[in-house]
């Protein structure tokens, strides 16, 4: 582990991050208006307006057909996009040269799992009716990678023609009822994600639906015929022990898989301004560049 890695652990701890986090995910801000920073202005960018939710496609040519990753960023349903998520955007576009969606999908406490579902369709109908010889990929971290899942295996059941080939989940929110009997012991070594939290925005996100229903915990769900799942995930954190049983679902499936663990990382370390967000980042690409 890196040294900066261990300060910025060590400050988690010291400034009990998982406290701060909760408040922030119990009581999330709302900004005035949605807005991407400055700095991704110098790429291609469409902008679509999906059930009053923004839809932004960047990129770093000309609008021409190719590859196309759709982004459903994490927060536990409630929070909105962070400048982590955003770094890892620009990167993408940097790195891989490929055209990126960014989906505002609708959030908790305010909206449900269904307005949530409906407004994420709609955007990915319109983002395949726009870029038809597109290939579509599927990209999400935290509870946006629990969504990527079941999205796609909704896709599926639908018989949909554009179908993701690869599906990337990066800290994914598997089951939403948390009932795993490990993430006990687990959740004494995340310093940012509390149970308790998580089941609260579970309750918001159901609104009164079964949580082991896969449309909410994909875990739960088929996983035959998604072509390609690859699950990223750290060591210490409490979603751990959903990830191993995804990857045991995967292999008894006919979808590929990719799996890694890291060692000694937290959740969402993708967002943090360490050394190994961007090893991450890399072996993310590599695994979506037989595509690519």
């Amino acid at each position: 582990m890196d040294t900066q890695t261990k300060f910025t652990y060590c400050l988690l701890k010291l400034v009990n991050a998982k406290k701060l986090a909760s408040k922030l995910i119990l009581h999330p801000k709302r900004a005035k208006r949605f807005n991407y920073p400055r700095r991704l202005r110098k790429y291609q960018i469409n902008r679509l307006l999906v059930q009053n939710h923004n839809v932004v496609t960047f990129s770093s040519k000309p609008n021409t057909p190719g590859k196309h990753i759709v982004f459903l960023h994490g927060g536990a349903y409630t929070v909105e996009v962070k400048s982590g998520h955003w770094w890892m955007v620009e990167q993408i576009i940097k790195q891989s040269d490929c055209k990126i969606s960014f989906i505002q999908y609708p959030l908790v406490p305010e909206h449900n799992y269904k307005q949530t579902h409906d407004m994420l369709a709609e955007a990915y109908s319109e983002l395949t009716a726009k870029n038809p010889d597109d290939r579509f990929y599927l990209l999400g971290d935290s509870a946006g990678g629990g969504l990527c899942l079941a999205f796609a295996q909704m896709l599926r059941d639908r018989n949909s023609v554009k179908r993701p080939e690869k599906i990337a989940l990066l800290s994914p929110w598997l089951d939403l009822s948390m009932s795993n009997h490990e993430i006990e012991e687990l959740e004494q070594q995340d310093l940012l994600l509390s149970a308790k939290t998580l089941k609260k925005c579970a309750s918001w996100y159901a609104d009164g639906t079964d949580l082991k229903s896969p449309v909410l915990s994909p875990l739960y769900g088929n996983m035959e015929d998604l072509n390609s799942i690859g699950i990223f995930v750290g060591t210490e954190e409490i979603f751990l022990p959903d990830c191993r049983n995804l990857k045991k679902k995967v292999e008894a499936s006919n979808t590929t898989l990719f799996y890694k663990e890291y060692n000694g990382m937290q959740h969402d370390w993708i967002v943090f301004p360490i050394k190994e967000r961007d090893i991450l980042l890399k072996e993310v690409l590599q695994y979506l560049q037989p595509c690519l």
